[in-house]
């Protein structure tokens, strides 16, 4: 009994070995794999190389004209909304026209009065004539008639000028717009009274905005890196953000000559013309501006991320270098690039297409772990405070 007994526990303690080697085994495979070096893979393809500058807008009327009346008055007719479509001379606003109507007929019936005057006055000089050619009217009696003639004809004249000043104010209650364009805002309604926009000190009540809409402005801050980048005449992007899918195209007609500051971002205003497909865009719309600095077609691409540098001994200059995909391995390799961004490179030198070029990845395990300490390093580092 005593040997089965011993047996059995050496048998357990075997078993128990085993199952500990076999843990321990199964845990540095696990910590070797979490440690090992892999690669991401990218193939070296032809495509564009763009680089841009990028910057947010608002929409702006070009010819934004606010409507006012010369007259003052009550407001008896307006046909107009916001948003209404109206062409050059269309109504816009009729005042009441009670008084100024009876000031264009006072006027036209005293131009009557003076006329049949003028009239009585010239036929009184044309006998007197006949009279002074018989010698049966002095000298004097001849002037006087003249005198009344010529009275006469001034009072036809005063006339005039009273009645084409009555017509003037008449049509003054009549306002109408100056330009083809959308009413952007109106301001008044109906049975309203409303100041002259000439007589009055504080500049007349505003009737309505109106603005021509077939082409507009985009104004954009440009950040004070990129401003030297850009040039009027430059072809612009425009994509509003009530339409995603679309693009409007348009062209720098003005680059501010004084900066402002926003949010401690220095910035430069800069105007786009954009030609406005349909009305589709309105005053006030957000937008984002998309101006490309440089475009180059067909050429060799490679991601930023996989170009590393590597100090060349003869010469102690940096080269730029990858690591290469051949065969199973990845080996080093040299390369010369052109143009390139915070994404791509184009590539000129040491590489071909179709190749692929390798990034070091470690496994998650250790991709966590070094995001981990960074998040530590950065708590740290913004709580630290400079001991006195």
């Amino acid at each position: 009994m005593k040997s089965v007994k011993w047996i059995f526990i050496v048998v357990v303690i075997i078993a128990a070995i085993v199952v500990g080697y076999t843990i321990i085994r199964n845990g540095n495979s696990n910590n070797a794999h979490d440690t090992a070096v892999r690669f991401k893979e990218f193939p070296i393809e032809r495509g564009t190389f763009r680089n841009t500058v990028t910057a947010n807008g608002i929409v702006i009327p070009i010819d934004r004209v606010e409507i006012k009346s010369k007259a003052s008055g009550l407001i008896e007719e307006l046909p107009v909304e916001e948003g209404d479509y109206v062409t050059k001379g269309s109504l816009i606003c009729r005042l009441d026209q009670t008084d100024v109507q009876a000031e264009v007929d006072q006027a036209q019936a005293d131009l009557g009065i003076a006329e049949a005057e003028h009239k009585q006055a010239q036929n009184n000089y044309n006998r007197q004539q006949q009279l002074y050619a018989k010698g049966l009217l002095s000298d004097e009696e001849l002037d006087q008639v003249d005198l009344q003639l010529a009275q006469a004809k001034g009072r036809i004249v005063r006339s005039r000028i009273v009645l084409e000043q009555a017509n003037t104010r008449l049509s003054e209650t009549t306002v109408r717009a100056p330009i083809n364009g959308v009413i952007l805002q109106k301001y008044v309604e109906v049975g309203q009274i409303i100041a002259s926009g000439i007589s009055n000190v504080s500049g007349g009540t505003p009737i309505a905005d109106i603005a021509n809409m077939e082409s507009v402005f985009i104004e954009a801050g440009i950040d004070e890196i990129d401003v030297g980048k850009i040039r009027v005449g430059q072809s612009a992007d425009v994509m509003a953000e009530a339409y995603p899918d679309l693009t409007f195209s348009g062209e720098i007609i003005r680059i501010a000559p004084e900066a402002r500051i926003e949010q401690n971002v220095t910035l430069f205003d800069v105007v786009i013309e954009v030609e406005n497909r349909n009305n589709m865009l309105k005053s006030g719309m957000n937008a984002n501006v998309e101006i490309t600095i440089v475009q180059e077609e067909n050429v060799l691409l490679i991601p930023t991320l996989a170009i590393k540098e590597s100090e060349n001994p003869n010469t102690n200059r940096e080269n730029k270098q990858v690591l290469l995909k051949k065969g199973n391995r990845f080996v080093p390799q040299e390369i010369e690039i052109g143009l390139s961004d915070f994404e791509y490179a184009i590539v000129t030198k040491g590489l071909q297409e179709g190749d692929i070029v390798g990034v070091q990845i470690l496994s998650r395990l250790k991709a966590e772990n070094d995001k981990m300490e960074e998040r530590i390093r950065n708590s740290r580092s913004f709580g630290t405070r400079q001991s006195q």
